[in-house]
């Protein structure tokens, strides 16, 4: 986890190298997540409560849109997008609600959801939390 913050800082100081202040601005113009996950759902925001044992393969799907929001969000987590909410995407949604310090219920509802949002779509804001 201690690589993963010295590469963010080597990256950092690279764009403000390369382009100072500008530099920084041509950054954070970088893919949002709805650009890797607005095909996941584009229905009424936000999505339903969704837990362990929930599945929807088809689109849109709210259990696609929280996968896809983890993988954005938790370092260390590269969740197969399915659309099968199973133990390893319970795993990740209770990590994330740990670092946000939120009640960790492992179920993606409407107090997990516009935080998952939020973080999915700052780069660089990821939940870096080893838990056993």
């Amino acid at each position: 986890m201690r690589s993963n913050r010295i590469a963010v800082v080597a990256a950092a100081t690279a764009v403000l190298l390369a382009g100072g202040i500008d530099g920084v601005r041509a950054a954070s113009a970088a893919p949002t997540a709805a650009d890797h996950c607005g095909g996941y759902w584009d229905a009424s925001w936000p999505p339903p409560e969704i837990g362990q044992g929930d599945v929807d393969t088809t689109s849109p799907s709210a259990v696609m849109l929280g996968q896809c929001y983890l993988n954005l969000s938790m370092s260390g987590d590269n969740l197969t997008v399915d659309g099968r909410f199973g133990p390893n995407t319970r795993l990740a949604t209770v990590r994330f609600q740990q670092c946000a310090d939120i009640d960790d219920d492992g179920a993606i509802g409407p107090v997990t959801w516009p935080l998952l949002r939020s973080w999915a779509n700052s780069p660089g804001y990821l939940c870096d939390l080893d838990l056993p």
